[in-house]
């Protein structure tokens, strides 16, 4: 199967038969899935927890509004930005290309200059957006590799970010959740997965530009 028909089978699953789990191969290749996302210079400026623990899965959905998904899910996946994205994040990153690269860190000053002079410009609440952002194409990039493996995947933003940092013990780590998936497989119940799939059609999602745009 294409991944175009992978697309076309996802859907956003409202009921998961929680006596099904996805098998921690999968659940490992939806890890790598995430982490090889593009990312703004590379930087990565959140984390991905992994929860599986069922009474911890049940506790987060009292404080997800409820959604069912949370506590039936086989796991919750958590994309948690860092709240202080900048030099450490940076030098973490070069450090991380001398080791994969075997290049010498001298020979990446000047993009160190360049990454830090980007993240230096933005103020506090500019590089929260900043650091969003990369986290929604990490969560981008896990849906449709769940997809691809016939996994469901539900993202949420609905949940109270307080109490997830205080369940997670995320403040001392400096760290915001952004937004959650959960995963696992459909119920045979959900009756929205059975539905016809509404999307524009193309003529009124794509924009087309064919010639050059001259200044008026």
């Amino acid at each position: 199967m294409s991944i175009i028909d992978s697309l076309k089978w996802r859907a956003a699953i409202k009921q998961f038969d929680p006596t099904k789990k996805v098998s921690e191969g999968d659940i490992e290749k939806l890890i790598e899935a995430a982490n090889l996302a593009a990312t703004s210079g590379g930087l990565q400026p959140f984390k991905l927890l992994v929860i599986k623990d069922e009474e911890l899965k049940q506790k987060l959905q009292a404080v997800s509004y409820n959604q069912a998904p949370v506590g039936d899910s086989s796991h919750l996946f958590v994309f948690a930005i860092q709240t202080d994205p900048g030099i450490n994040l940076v030098d973490a990153y070069l450090n991380r290309v001398v080791e994969v690269r075997g290049v010498e860190m001298s020979s990446l000053e000047g993009y160190r200059q360049s990454l830090n002079g980007y993240i230096g410009s933005l103020d506090e609440a500019s590089r929260l957006t900043w650091a969003t952002k990369q986290a929604y194409i990490s969560l981008g990039t896990l849906l449709s590799a769940a997809a691809d493996l016939k996994i469901d995947a539900t993202p949420m933003e609905g949940f109270d970010t307080a109490q997830y940092q205080e369940m997670l013990g995320l403040k001392g780590q400096r760290l915001v959740p952004v937004v959650i998936t959960a995963v696992g497989y459909r119920s045979n119940e959900d009756v929205y997965s059975a539905m016809p799939k509404v999307r524009k059609k193309r003529n009124d999602f794509v924009v087309e530009i064919n010639t050059s745009l001259q200044p008026s």
